[in-house]
C-alpha cells in the first residue's frame, strides 16, 4: 500500500473513534455552563432582592411574593449543588481541549512523516502518531469521567454518623 493510502487508512480511524468523542463534548458544554451561569446569576438577583423586599413597604402579595422568591432560591441552590454544573463545564471544557491538542498533534504528526521523514519510516511514524492518538483521547475521556464520578456526593440522612455496618 501507498503512504497516502496508508494515512487515509488512519484518518478514518480517527474519525470513528475520536471525532464522535469530540463531537461529544462539543455539544454537552453549553448546556451545563448556561445553566450554571442561569441559576448563579438568579440566585444572586433573588437573594440581594428578597432583604430589600421584606424591609419595603406593605403591598398585595408581598408574603406571597417572599415566599415563592425564597422557594426560587432553595430550588436553584439545590439544583446547582445536586447537578454541579460548574464541575460538567469545567470537565467536558477540558476534555474537549485536549481532544483538540491531541488532534493537531497528530495531524503534526502525519505532516511529519510525509514532509521529513524517509520513506521507509513514514508509515511505522504514522501508525504510532495513531496509535498515541487512540490511547490518549481514552486517557482524557476517562479522566474526565473518572473526575465526574468521585466528586458525586448525594445526600445522606446518617451524615457524620457512624454505620452500624461498620462497627
Amino acid at each position: 500500500k501507498t503512504f497516502d493510502e496508508f494515512v487515509k487508512a488512519a484518518e478514518e480511524i480517527k474519525n470513528k473513534y475520536v471525532k464522535p468523542r469530540l463531537l461529544w463534548y462539543q455539544t454537552h458544554s453549553k448546556g451545563p455552563r448556561l445553566w450554571f451561569r442561569l441559576a448563579g446569576v438568579l440566585t444572586i438577583i433573588l437573594s440581594a432582592t428578597l432583604p430589600a423586599m421584606a424591609f419595603a413597604p406593605y403591598f398585595h402579595g408581598k408574603d406571597f411574593a417572599l415566599a415563592v422568591m425564597s422557594v426560587v432560591i432553595a430550588i436553584l441552590t439545590g439544583f446547582s449543588s445536586f447537578f454541579r454544573w460548574e464541575r460538567t463545564w469545567h470537565g467536558n471544557t477540558n476534555a474537549q481541549m485536549a481532544i483538540e491538542q491531541l488532534c493537531a498533534k497528530w495531524e503534526l504528526e502525519i505532516k511529519n512523516a510525509a514532509l521529513i521523514l524517509p520513506p521507509e519510516e513514514r508509515t511505522a511514524h504514522v501508525y504510532k502518531a495513531t496509535s498515541d492518538l487512540l490511547f490518549n483521547v481514552t486517557g482524557a475521556t476517562s479522566s474526565e469521567t473518572e473526575g465526574f464520578f468521585s466528586k458525586l456526593a448525594f445526600p445522606s440522612a446518617d451524615k457524620g454518623q457512624k454505620s452500624n455496618a461498620t462497627v
